[in-house]
């Protein structure tokens, strides 16, 4: 009989189109499924771990101011260790996400690119002033500023920080003599997670020009 054999060819052919059917519906579930829960787990992060953005980065330095550059000319050997030379940084910062969160107040990193040498200095953490008690007293009185810059989800700052150089040895010495058109700047400094960010500032002013308006 003929007929047992086509209705079992057919019941064959309607199962293995309904398996390979179910395939793919499983793989577009699974796509989906994949899809919502990265866009569930991109929302949860933006909620509870900080995007801080440093940008607008402005330096102001000794090394760009016209009397140093005439005395570098003029009176080189007038530039040692126990020269002092300051500099001043202005930027942006700008947590992007609604977790708080901190990074450290960044390292300045002077790198003179003719040989990599690297010389690094760390923000004025302290401020100091003298207040008169009496005519022949002076109090010292310190304010710590902080190490780290703090934004609560969404929030914005604008920061002043400043650096002293000074006390360096010689090898900064001669390549500050002899090698100052090779130097660049960075910015060096880790979030609260631990990670390493580094920019270069390329925005360098004299210092008496930079300033928060």
């Amino acid at each position: 009989m003929i007929w047992p054999i086509k209705i079992f060819e057919i019941i064959k052919f309607v199962t293995s189109a309904i398996n390979e059917n179910a395939t793919i519906i499983l793989a577009i579930i699974t796509g989906v499924y994949a899809y919502f829960t990265y866009r569930m787990a991109t929302i949860m992060k933006k909620q509870v771990i900080a995007d801080i953005e440093v940008t607008n980065m402005v330096l102001g330095s000794n090394f760009s101011e016209s009397w140093f550059l005439k005395r570098l000319k003029d009176q080189p050997e007038s530039i040692n260790k126990d020269s002092r030379f300051s500099f001043k940084l202005l930027f942006d910062v700008r947590n992007r996400n609604s977790g708080s969160g901190s990074i450290d107040k960044p390292i300045l990193e002077l790198k003179f690119s003719n040989d990599d040498f690297e010389y690094n200095l760390f923000p004025d953490t302290k401020e100091v002033e003298y207040k008169n008690i009496n005519a022949n007293t002076q109090q010292e009185v310190v304010t710590d500023l902080g190490g780290t810059i703090f934004l609560r989800g969404g929030e914005s700052q604008k920061i002043e920080l400043k650096y002293n150089l000074y006390n360096f040895g010689d090898d900064l010495s001669r390549h500050i003599k002899e090698n100052l058109s090779s130097v660049e700047y960075y910015l060096k400094y880790k979030n609260n997670l631990a990670t390493n960010h580094r920019l270069k500032v390329d925005d360098i002013r004299s210092e008496r020009e930079v300033y928060r308006k």
